[in-house]
């Protein structure tokens, strides 16, 4: 099989307070309750939240056992009715050390649905002394920015974020669970307690960047459409594929995500894999002559 459509695993209730209904509204995911904040569209990651955290293909497999491996990427949707914890994610060489040989987190979010007044916690304000900040006014520590639609933003290791309410995303992550929280709003949990929060190793991480905004990309007019190149570093690339009929999918090495924003298909071979908007397909191998057949937006990524 050249492309396989993924099942995804659900992280909700007490592990996502902060979670809602829209990946079930805008792209009829059966969720499993209200408080569904992240559909993880395809993970081989094993240990998140205590629970698999696996997504599987449709013929049952999980994603390791059709890949063959554990992959490095995982690939979310996000529906974040509250904003989400102030957190950072360490580097690979700090989450090697501290965190039992897992990997650090970097990522990327690209907005898809943002309500009015919509922002995200993009770093430190300018001038702050990172190393005192837990010990003093958190939130009027933070930098905001505003969101809307088709907005991309990378986010590194070290960069003190958070999604804020009325977002729903797309998120390409490293394959790690690694998260200290900084504040959580006085959030309380079932039983009147407040989750827990690792200020000590986040001020260890955490670094101002030199980033101000969002990813604008370069664009390359194709047959069939553009393709924005939006990302491509050490931890994954990323395309954004505006598709208006048929585009070939260029082959390459390694194998690949492509996440729907429409319905359409994958075609390649005489075979073709029919997807719809929100579904998510694991390619393990570009190959040569692979067409993407639809009219809408489509996002694609991987690693070098």
């Amino acid at each position: 099989m050249f492309a396989y459509k993924m099942k995804p695993f659900f992280r909700h209730g007490k592990d996502t307070p902060w979670g809602g209904d829209g990946l079930r509204r805008y792209f009829q995911k059966d969720i499993p309750d209200d408080r569904t904040g992240e559909s993880l569209e395809a993970s081989t990651f094993s240990d998140i939240a205590s629970h698999t955290g696996e997504s599987l293909a449709e013929d049952g497999r999980t994603l390791s056992e059709v890949a063959g491996r554990k992959l490095p990427l995982i690939i979310k949707l996000i529906d974040a009715r509250q904003t989400l914890s102030v957190q950072v994610h360490p580097g690979d060489a700090y989450a090697m050390k501290h965190e039992s040989g897992k990997r650090g987190k970097t990522e990327a979010w690209v907005i898809l649905r943002a309500e009015p007044g919509a922002k995200i916690v993009y770093g430190f304000a300018k001038g702050v002394d990172i190393g005192s900040v837990a010990a003093g006014d958190i939130e009027s520590s933070l930098r905001w920015l505003s969101v809307k639609p088709g907005d991309v933003f990378f986010v590194p290791a070290g960069m003190i974020h958070a999604i804020g309410a009325g977002i729903l995303l797309y998120e390409i992550q490293q394959s790690s669970d690694v998260t200290y929280r900084l504040w959580d709003w006085g959030r309380l949990q079932q039983g009147g307690k407040p989750r827990a929060l690792q200020t000590e190793r986040a001020r260890e991480v955490a670094r101002h960047f030199a980033l101000d905004g969002p990813v604008t990309g370069v664009i390359e007019r194709r047959p069939g459409g553009v393709v924005t190149h939006l990302l491509d570093g050490e931890s994954f690339w990323l395309k954004r594929y505006a598709v208006d009929g048929r585009m070939i999918l260029p082959e390459g090495s390694g194998f690949a995500f492509l996440t729907a924003l429409c319905a359409g298909s994958l075609f390649c071979d005489g075979e073709e894999v029919l997807f719809r908007n929100g579904d998510t397909l694991f390619i393990p191998q570009r190959k040569e002559g692979m067409e993407i057949r639809a009219r809408g937006e489509l996002l694609v990524g991987g690693v070098r």
